[in-house]
């Protein structure tokens, strides 16, 4: 769909929801309204609004999700974060400062990592149990990719537009504005867990990965090796559509494409 059919769509919704609804029962259009401002809004948002919006989304997933700490008293949680603390420490500080880097482990059981527009990385503790350091610092780097290349940009962006269309319906539907908030910011990490990029974007990522690992003069096949950990789950779990990875792997298209692509390197 095209963006400016996205965007009558928006319009069209807000204006037959304030009209269908007003003759039905007393609503405050005023919210409606505003719903539908904010939909129009999302397609013409600027770098430093995306960011706010990021900053946003991202308190409310680190409130959401266990962050790790150095200064945890879960032995467990407080060595994930001693780990990675050492592991970042090899980024050179000019990309950290430039790219306004955050980067923080998540103590959950799912196999991910993941970037947001404002430079927050998260990496869930389940990956790196399963890679070496340097594997870590590619996946790292991978993701500085996607936000060097506006992937993340892109993808939160697009997450906004699909909460602006929820956010019409639940305009009418006599939410207030507390519970509209917490529900919007729900709708966007329902929307950025679904977000899929795609083989060029991953590929162009890769590439990014291969070249920072070689700025923080670690071994640049590290980024083969890491995208391998995943082809080997992958392979372990049988066919993707049946396992409980299937999001992952269909984030990630054709890992083996991807690994010879970067040997080829």
């Amino acid at each position: 769909m095209k963006v400016k059919d996205v965007l009558l769509l928006i319009v069209l919704a807000g204006f037959w929801s304030v009209n269908a609804n007003a003759q039905l029962r007393g609503i405050k259009i005023d919210k409606a309204v505003n719903a539908v401002a904010k939909g129009v809004q999302s397609f013409t948002i600027s770098d430093a609004e995306v960011v706010g919006y990021a900053n946003e989304y991202m308190q409310w997933s680190d409130a959401h999700n266990p962050v790790c700490k150095t200064t945890d008293s879960d032995a467990g949680m407080k060595a994930v974060a001693v780990r990675l603390e050492k592991i970042v420490s090899d980024i050179p500080s000019d990309i950290v400062k430039k790219h306004n880097l955050n980067i923080l482990p998540y103590y959950v059981s799912d196999v991910n990592a993941f970037a947001c527009a404002n430079g927050d990385i998260r990496i869930f503790a389940a990956l790196m149990d399963l890679m070496s350091d340097d594997e870590i610092l590619a996946v790292i780097g991978h993701e500085i990719g996607h936000i060097v290349n506006k992937d993340s940009k892109d993808a939160f962006v697009t997450a906004l537009r699909i909460s602006a269309l929820k956010d019409v319906a639940g305009a009418v539907g006599g939410n207030n504005a507390t519970k509209l908030s917490e529900s919007q910011l729900g709708d966007l990490a329902e929307a950025m867990g679904n977000a899929q990029y795609s083989q060029k974007q991953e590929n162009e990522a890769d590439a990014y990965g291969y070249d920072f690992l070689k700025k923080c003069e670690k071994d640049p096949a590290n980024m083969a090796s890491a995208l391998s950990v995943l082809l080997n789950l992958q392979e372990e779990a049988g066919s993707p559509e049946n396992s409980k990875f299937q999001k992952l792997f269909s984030s990630h298209p054709d890992l083996q494409k991807r690994i010879e692509t970067l040997n080829k390197k």
